[in-house]
């Protein structure tokens, strides 16, 4: 569905007016490769040029008044003059195309066939060089089918993206039983992750989902540089926006961001780098404060030492505890209250942490070097609060936690 796409100019069209194929064109907005700072794709979205003002088919494709039929005949002469245009270019860019699953899944199962790929035959296209982006919409039909069709675009070599991960029907079944390698994530989960810690966390997240399944991350929507910030902070490979360029008619040259990219990864390194050199220092000095051997039996003695430490903890401690390295927590927590003094709380004695992911590996790490270690970036439980974590051995296989205020 080469129309769908952010766009300044909008029209509304119904029944009877339909867009004139004489005047639709593709445009194509750059996505750039933070890896390489270069344009290393284009994603095609259909535009009507009328007496010189262009307007957008977004809302064409998006009137449900309109009947299918119709909305694939006009995406189907986009996708037609788009595949054309690459070919004519001297460019060896990658080209997404947005296609609805419904589209696909009825088209495959009605008649065998898949355009795009007759069309790639046509103009001899590589098919590496073509993304094919599955587009957010309410699909009906089993996931399972859908993903068997998909099979068929990957199965040439094309690439496949899922559009707007994290709103609507894009969920995560979606996204585990298409297997993508690009993920693009809602703009508006960027905008709101600036502002709210639970959005932050959502982005960071899809970033995991990203890694783990062997995919890229793609944030599109990028307007300022604080979003390209943004979006370097979650993990993303991939940026798409007006900060770059809306979509125009023309391919731009590859390297046409490059200086301003590399200004602005510079700016990144340096504030990370001083971010990280901080956590650095605090994790030294807490390897040095901690590094007397503590003898602890039970709770009581668990509690005892850590009132000894409370007068040693930093500003930006919230809460201490003690562990055995099977998981139990000996000791109470120890919780600074909003005056900044240290209250004790008894009842998570006996807990085991044992199910958070990263609590056996740091053991064996910790146990090993004897050494504390800090934890990744992560949300409080309890506070929501941005923290990590740093932990160390006190000895005799008892390991203290300490939650930190990043």
């Amino acid at each position: 569905m080469i129309g769908t796409g952010d766009d300044r100019f909008m029209y509304v069209y119904s029944k009877n007016n339909i867009p004139d194929m004489d005047r639709i064109v593709p445009f194509f907005q750059p996505i750039i490769s933070l890896q390489t700072q270069r344009i290393i794709a284009y994603e095609s979205l259909g535009r009507e040029i009328v007496q010189g003002r262009v307007r957008s088919l977004g809302p064409f494709f998006a009137d449900a008044n309109i009947t299918d039929d119709i909305h694939i005949k006009v995406d189907r002469h986009l996708r037609e003059l788009a595949f054309a245009k690459m070919m004519r270019s001297d460019g060896d860019f990658q080209l997404f195309i947005n296609l609805k699953p419904s589209w696909i899944y009825h088209m495959y199962n009605n008649t065998g066939d898949l355009p795009t790929l007759q069309l790639i035959d046509k103009y001899e296209i590589p098919p590496s060089r073509i993304v094919i982006e599955v587009v957010e919409e309410d699909f009906v039909g089993n996931l399972q089918d859908l993903r068997e069709v998909l099979e068929v675009y990957r199965a040439k070599g094309c690439m496949l993206a899922i559009d707007d991960v994290g709103s609507g029907f894009s969920n995560l079944d979606r996204i585990a039983i298409i297997q993508p390698k690009i993920l693009k994530i809602d703009l508006k989960i960027l905008k709101k992750s600036a502002k709210h810690e639970g959005y932050r966390a959502l982005l960071r997240s899809f970033s995991i989902i990203a890694a783990q399944m062997g995919a890229s991350l793609l944030v599109e929507g990028v307007e300022t540089k604080e979003d390209l910030q943004n979006a370097m902070l979650a993990g993303a490979r991939y940026a798409q926006g007006f900060l770059f360029a809306p979509a125009e008619p023309e391919f731009l040259p590859e390297d046409h961001f490059t200086e301003m990219l590399r200004e602005e990864m510079s700016l990144f390194h340096a504030q990370e780098l001083k971010k990280h050199s901080r956590l650095f220092e605090i994790e030294q000095a807490l390897n040095h404060l901690f590094s007397t051997e503590v003898i602890v039996q039970n709770a009581e003695e668990a509690d005892e030492a850590l009132e000894r430490f409370a007068k040693f903890a930093l500003d930006i401690a919230l809460r201490y505890y003690i562990c055995k390295e099977d998981g139990y927590q000996i000791s109470s927590n120890f919780n600074r209250n909003p005056e900044g003094d240290w209250e004790k709380d008894e009842k998570f004695r006996g807990s085991n942490w044992i199910w958070r992911p990263y609590f056996i590996p740091n053991i064996l790490t910790m146990k090993h070097y004897q050494i504390g270690i800090l934890s990744q970036p992560y949300s409080d439980i309890n506070t929501s609060s941005f923290i990590q974590t740093y932990s160390c051995p006190i000895g005799n296989g008892f390991y203290l936690f300490m939650d930190l205020a990043i």
